[in-house]
């Protein structure tokens, strides 16, 4: 048993991030690291599982069950509840330093031994809910899911997997309701699928009443938010074409912003990132730099290719990253770099094959094992029963403690 401080910063709870603070504040639990810290740090108070997005612009109360009180994460992980060793910290993350220390938006300065950034990526609201408040969140969630009920048209820009479960909810629960979803490629979900999953889509999405355009890109206006607000809007299209609706959704995809990172390259002299901001990485998601050997990225916010970039790859690539920081608090790493040497996991993944995309309760298309399933009853099969049922929420909330999202 080594009583030494251990101190570990996650950054982001993401998919990835409650993974890896739970199995790193686990080690403090077994007694081997008494003095092992653990401080989690998020812009939010609360945890918002933006996967059930789609399902909850329609259904109320599921909406209100996406929310987990943050601050109780690594409750059951305290070895003495009234001595807690592990900390969350609600504040945005503003620098890295290169002397082991982070700056937050509270005016906080926190040292570390080990740090992991899973910031992930930013989305459009409602994959994406900001508030000051869990209250404030759910409500901002709930007017939405009533205003969706009250517009006569809906315009879904964007026919990723998110657009294509957004509009095929919309339109099982409201059948009367003119939806539209428009996609500027040339079929429907990630490329890095099978076509015939697409088709599949397209012919189930139009069974709902759906009206699917394909190869058009709209222009989104810069001053245009797009919260959930019901307001006639026309926005054009790159055809020349124009699209009148009273509500709209943009779901063409997350933005990373590793802003905090600029310090870091300045102190380095050195670029660490790609130019769509992600983080450079090594193969053990430490950050691609022979100075920073225990700092680390993981997730959305990494520079692994897209189809990595989904919540089962992310919360694999949290395994890997939590078994080098594991390995290197065991080899003393913090003690004395130097003289330590450790062999670390490196990530050998591949690129996701396999997705399911409900539309409603009944319809969906599903990719497994390399085989497409879309105009056939067994993608609808896969997608009412696999994902369709809550869209894996149950599992994911098993990762709190017990009523955190009450």
């Amino acid at each position: 048993m080594s009583t030494r401080d251990i101190h570990v910063v996650v950054v982001g709870i993401s998919t990835a991030g409650i993974a890896i603070s739970k199995t790193i504040a686990a080690l403090a639990k077994k007694g081997k690291y008494p003095g092992l810290h653990v401080t989690i740090v998020d812009r939010n108070a609360y945890w918002y599982y933006m996967i059930g997005a789609p399902r909850a612009v329609v259904d109320k109360e599921f909406g209100h069950q996406l929310f987990f009180r943050q601050e109780t994460l690594l409750t059951p992980f305290e070895v003495d509840p009234l001595q807690p060793k592990h900390r969350f910290i609600q504040a945005s993350l503003v620098a890295v330093n290169s002397d082991k220390s982070i700056e937050l938006s509270n005016g906080e300065k926190l040292s570390f031994d080990y740090l992991l950034l899973s910031t992930g990526a930013t989305n459009s609201f409602p994959a994406n809910v900001i508030a000051p408040s869990l209250e404030d969140a759910r409500s901002r969630l709930v007017k939405l899911h009533d205003n969706v009920k009250d517009a006569e048209s809906v315009l879904i820009v964007g026919g990723g997997a998110v657009g294509v479960e957004t509009a095929g909810e919309i339109a099982s629960e409201y059948p009367k309701k003119k939806v539209t979803l428009v996609h500027s490629g040339a079929r429907l979900l990630p490329l890095n699928f099978k076509a015939g999953l697409s088709d599949g889509a397209v012919r189930k999405l139009r069974r709902l009443g759906v009206e699917v355009i394909l190869n058009e890109r709209i222009e989104i206006p810069e001053d245009t938010p797009f919260d959930g607000t019901i307001r006639p809007l026309s926005l054009k299209g790159e055809s020349g074409n124009t699209y009148d609706s009273e509500l709209q959704f943009l779901t063409i995809g997350p933005k990373i912003h590793t802003e905090y990172m600029v310090s870091l390259e300045d102190q380095l002299g050195t670029e660490l990132r790609e130019t769509n901001g992600a983080i450079r990485i090594k193969p053990t998601f430490q950050i691609n730099h022979d100075q920073l050997t225990t700092f680390f990225a993981v997730g959305d916010v990494n520079s692994l290719p897209a189809g990595n970039k989904y919540a089962l790859k992310a919360a694999e690539q949290a395994k890997v990253a939590a078994a080098n920081v594991i390995t290197m608090i065991e080899a003393g790493f913090d003690q004395d770099p130097k003289d330590s040497n450790v062999s670390l996991e490196e990530w050998n993944g591949s690129e996701t094959s396999v997705i399911v995309v409900p539309m409603g309760k009944t319809l969906g298309v599903a990719q497994v094992a390399g085989v497409a399933f879309g105009r056939c009853f067994v993608g609808n099969f896969l997608a009412r029963n696999v994902k369709g049922k809550d869209y894996f929420l149950t599992k994911n909330a098993a990762e709190f403690p017990p009523g955190a999202n009450a």
